[in-house]
């Protein structure tokens, strides 16, 4: 038997190993230096940009009136996004 992965599995490397000196990352969504952007009638706060993270992550607040938001699109990334009510 080898640990060698198969062409149909993902390799552990494929993973950065960890970096123990990385410091961590902290959202404030009432930061004073926290951006906000207008695009298509929506307002989207960057909490956690690709640049804090060394590209590896991005966390976007997006406040999105109803039949508002972007045109159905795609990316070259992969993105995920969660909807939740204002009351």
């Amino acid at each position: 038997m080898t640990n060698t992965p198969s062409a149909n599995s993902s390799s552990a490397s494929s993973i950065p190993a960890d970096d123990p000196g990385r410091a961590l990352t902290v959202a404030d969504p009432d930061g004073a230096d926290v951006p906000h952007i207008s695009v298509a009638g929506g307002t989207y706060t960057v909490l956690v940009s690709g640049a804090q993270t060394a590209g590896r992550y991005c966390l976007v607040d997006m406040l999105v009136p109803a039949g508002g938001g972007p045109p159905p699109h795609r990316h070259d990334f992969e993105e995920m996004f969660t909807a939740r009510r204002r009351t």
